[in-house]
């Protein structure tokens, strides 16, 4: 039997048991498996489907925003701006005082 025909058949148990109601050792019993193979696909089955779920997901970096940039006077006042200003509004501003 092929790897794949045994996993699809061990799939259609699993979910036979997981319907059953039975615990893993009597549905065992009373359909003839060993129980250790019945837990051994249990538990392969589980962790296949637990790692098909995981997804790669993408971060966006977001961007720092801009520091403040204060401008003193001799003349003691402060003018403190947004740091992402134009430095042509920034030059005119200068020009103005």
């Amino acid at each position: 039997m092929a790897n794949k025909e045994r996993e699809q058949l061990w799939q259609e148990r699993v979910a036979q048991w997981q319907a059953s109601g039975l615990s893993q050792r009597a549905y065992a019993l009373e359909q003839g498996f060993p129980v250790r193979q019945v837990g051994y696909w249990v538990r392969r089955l589980t962790q296949s489907q637990v790692a098909a779920a995981l997804l790669p997901v993408r971060i966006a970096a977001v961007p720092a925003p801009a520091a403040a940039l204060s401008l003193r006077s001799e003349r003691g006042w402060t003018l403190t701006v947004p740091g992402d200003v134009p430095a042509s509004w920034l030059a005119e501003l200068m020009r103005a005082l």
